[in-house]
């Protein structure tokens, strides 16, 4: 679905601001782990040094698993890193906390992989990220399987070749400001083949295209737009895809809007709560859950029903319809500590009060955030002097 819209002056101007802080702020590179991940290959000599940035509390969230993004820019790590910080320390939203590996700066051989005219040169790279770069990540991190390959000019091209050419390998791309005058790396040739390349593909996978004005993209305008129009006519219904167009503002910003941007539609499905008016919402708990499972298929990694079940039963009018509902939630996350402070509040509302304390000692037991240790401890209190 198409949504070409121009960015205000008011929002690049914030944008602007956020970045600016951003840089400005200590906590951004506090609060992440930088590692180094030597990935050898018969494709040059040697091995390069990926610089690989890792969320905070990596080492101690040790059953949790993550997702990756992927940059060939060295220097987009300190941009990506922060934005990253930014917009996943609240929860993970809008940004699920993700494993961040960028390339080494001024690698020869690397450069020269990335170096070609066509498809077929291009597969000695392609293996490379198959065989070489992404099963080193894998091996040494705990990915979930999720992965995004992010790119600006040249490395944008790189994404949508890769798209083209290997779509299995990653399940979103972020291109920004692509180069396809001339048709570089065939991509305004090859991009109608997007449909039987993907057809084999269980789950989706996801595009963000962006541009802007500026004097350096003038050449790429027409193109760009072509392949919007390629992509209207012949994207294949598994690829789920935006283009944006950032009039006004500067080349070297392109790649952060474009993240901030992209990020929100890549997990938009992960963070929206089903509405309890909404036909899906109507249709009930079962209902609710079942999409759910459809997103989890979607990503390849489980998505939790939890906040959108939540909704619905602070919509039952009736004390005792919420309870089935909070019990529905606790029944399929048994493990999730909000589900068991969901289901107290619902009991206590039903005047079930000693089955409300039980529910409210287990979710706190199930927690060791400090906000809702403080915040259900005294939910507890009021509870235990009625």
């Amino acid at each position: 679905m198409i949504n070409m819209l121009k960015l205000t002056s008011t929002q690049y101007l914030w944008a602007l601001i956020v970045l600016l802080l951003l840089s400005l702020s200590p906590q951004s590179a506090a609060q992440q782990t930088l590692d180094t991940l030597k990935v050898t290959s018969t494709s040059y000599q040697g091995s390069a040094d990926f610089l690989v940035t890792l969320p905070n509390k990596y080492a101690e969230n040790t059953d949790k698993k993550y997702i990756v993004l992927v940059d060939f820019h060295p220097a987009s790590q300190p941009y990506l890193a922060g934005l990253h910080h930014w917009m996943s320390h609240n929860g993970g939203w809008p940004w699920l906390e993700t494993i961040i590996v960028t390339a080494p700066d001024g690698h020869k051989g690397l450069g020269k992989l990335k170096t070609f005219d066509n498809g077929e040169q291009g597969q000695a790279f392609l293996n490379f990220l198959e065989q070489d770069l992404l099963a080193a990540i894998d091996n040494k991190y705990r990915t979930n399987g999720f992965k995004i390959l992010s790119g600006f000019t040249g490395n944008a091209t790189l994404g949508l070749f890769t798209l083209i050419q290997r779509p299995k390998l990653f399940n979103a791309y972020i291109a920004a400001s692509p180069i396809l005058s001339e048709n570089y790396l065939s991509v305004m040739n090859d991009t109608p083949n997007l449909v039987p390349t993907l057809a084999a593909l269980a789950q989706p996978r996801m595009l963000f295209l962006s541009r802007a004005d500026s004097d350096f993209e003038q050449r790429q305008i027409a193109d760009f737009d072509k392949l919007v129009t390629t992509l209207k006519q012949k994207a294949p219904s598994n690829l789920l895809w935006r283009s944006k167009v950032f009039d006004g503002s500067y080349y070297m910003s392109q790649p952060a809007l474009a993240t901030i941007y992209a990020i929100e539609q890549i997990f938009n499905d992960v963070h929206t709560i089903i509405k309890p008016d909404s036909a899906i919402g109507k249709a009930g708990p079962e209902a609710i859950y079942a999409h759910f499972q459809q997103v989890s298929n979607k990503y390849g990694f489980a998505v939790s029903a939890a906040d959108s079940l939540f909704e619905l039963a602070k919509s039952k009018s009736e004390p005792k319809d919420a309870l089935v509902v909070y019990q529905f939630a606790v029944d399929k996350y048994p493990q999730n500590a909000h589900t068991h402070h969901g289901l107290a509040t619902g009991l206590a509302a039903a005047g079930e009060m000693p089955q409300a304390i039980a529910e409210l000692k287990l979710a706190i037991t199930m927690t060791k955030h400090p906000f809702y240790l403080h915040h259900w401890g005294k939910l507890l209190e009021e509870y235990q002097a009625k």
